[in-house]
């Protein structure tokens, strides 16, 4: 163990003294800042715990403040997320690890009480995620996705979230193999925050191309869900978990990993996370295999943005040659389903935008067949998506997605977001 003693400045008006007392690279530390008025305010940073009493009752007190704090903090949007919202990707992710969310809690008496039971004022977690490379020659990165970045609108402006962005930066850049180590750190930023990160942790854009496609409703097919049968006995059903968890684990490795730069799911991922967080938003097309159960060749899930929906998921399987799925085939008719599910009138002939990954839409005008998706789209990249590396060349996202030679198309599903 050792300490160390730091003292920064942020422009005339913010002094940061920073004492850090090292133990390990979830190690806990002081700040105190002094503002231009001459008051001061000292923060303890560390990670949230769940506590175990003596009869092994688990206690997540921290959890349930964490989750409170962030949903007071982002309480001024047009739609707020509930505490519950984050306490479910917390609890749902099967990765999860309170040791990962690093927390600055105020202590204007700078007392132990108050380092352990503070006013939580400033948060950031840590994701562990394992991305695929597509067709690149290494197979995965190990990765830390930054998310719940958000400060107290009291103690704002203070220089807190740059504190635990760089601690976060730390504790990724320092993991070692046998932990899980990560190579590489994520996070989607808004256009005004990117010069932040940058210059921060020297996170680079990376771009995710786009597009938003004009569909024609009246054109969409408008089949019933349930056991009423499309042609050639293909159905529309939702998706059920835990019983679709290893085919949706497949079909997504073969659609999106297989290609892509892009989350990889586990069967366990499936189950705990994607299935409670698409709900019943998540369709698949499927067809019987003669022993009472079907396979399923295809799958879409939407929601709305705004005035206009946006693919949230999507895949087909392209292995099996007997099922003879198009893909444009297969988007008519899960498109239909999810839209009328989403309250729209299909009769009428009103456009409705989809905001798609611009390889799904160019792999459906491959094999166009349909007058629903005739209109002009536009492209609508996506820029927010920032990378930073700690190993080698070979796992730099950037470098993959611009390289001259077979670049790897970037897309991070709406549905892995953090």
């Amino acid at each position: 163990m050792h300490a160390t003693l730091r003292i920064f400045g942020f422009g005339r008006s913010v002094v940061l003294i920073e004492i850090i007392i090292m133990t390990s690279a979830l190690s806990t530390s002081d700040h105190t800042i002094t503002l231009s008025d001459g008051a001061t305010s000292t923060y303890h940073l560390r990670s949230l715990e769940i506590s175990t009493s003596e009869e092994g009752q688990e206690h997540h007190a921290d959890i349930t403040k964490w989750t409170t704090f962030c949903a007071s903090v982002f309480s001024y949007k047009a739609n707020p997320p509930s505490a519950s919202y984050f306490a479910r990707h917390f609890y749902n992710d099967p990765r999860r690890d309170p040791g990962l969310v690093r927390v600055l809690i105020h202590c204007p008496n700078n007392t132990e009480e108050e380092r352990k039971h503070g006013e939580i004022v400033s948060s950031v977690r840590i994701f562990r995620r394992t991305l695929s490379c597509g067709d690149a020659g290494v197979s995965t990165i190990e990765a830390g996705g930054i998310g719940e970045v958000c400060t107290s609108p009291n103690h704002q402006r203070r220089g807190l979230s740059k504190i635990l962005l760089k601690d976060a930066i730390r504790i990724m850049s320092s993991s070692s193999k046998e932990e899980g180590g990560m190579t590489s750190s994520l996070l989607h930023a808004a256009p005004d925050f990117r010069p932040v990160y940058s210059k921060a942790g020297d996170y680079r854009s990376v771009r995710s191309e786009w597009s938003a496609v004009p569909i024609k409703l009246q054109h969409l097919s408008t089949s019933k869900i349930g056991d009423e049968r499309l042609h050639n006995d293909w159905c529309i059903r939702p998706a059920k978990f835990p019983q679709d968890a290893e085919q949706m684990q497949k079909l997504h490795a073969g659609y999106s990993e297989k290609r892509l730069i892009t989350v990889v799911r586990t069967v366990q991922y499936w189950k705990e996370y994607v299935g409670p967080e698409l709900g019943d938003s998540l369709w698949v097309l499927s067809k019987p295999n003669g022993d009472g159960q079907d396979i399923i060749v295809a799958w879409i899930s939407i929601r709305k943005r705004g005035d206009r929906y946006q693919l949230r998921e999507f895949g087909v399987d392209k292995s099996n040659d007997d099922n003879n799925v198009k893909t444009y085939w297969a988007m008519e008719r899960l498109l239909g389903v999810a839209l009328d599910h989403a309250g729209e009138n299909l009769g009428t002939e009103k456009e409705a935008p989809l905001l798609m990954p611009t390889f799904v839409y160019k792999e459906m005008q491959e094999d166009m067949g349909s007058e629903a998706f005739t209109g002009t789209a536009t492209e609508e990249n996506d820029d927010g998506w920032m990378y930073v590396n700690f190993g080698d060349s070979r796992s730099d996202v950037l470098d993959l997605t611009t390289r001259k030679n077979d670049p790897i198309s970037h897309v991070i599903w709406p549905t892995d977001s953090f």
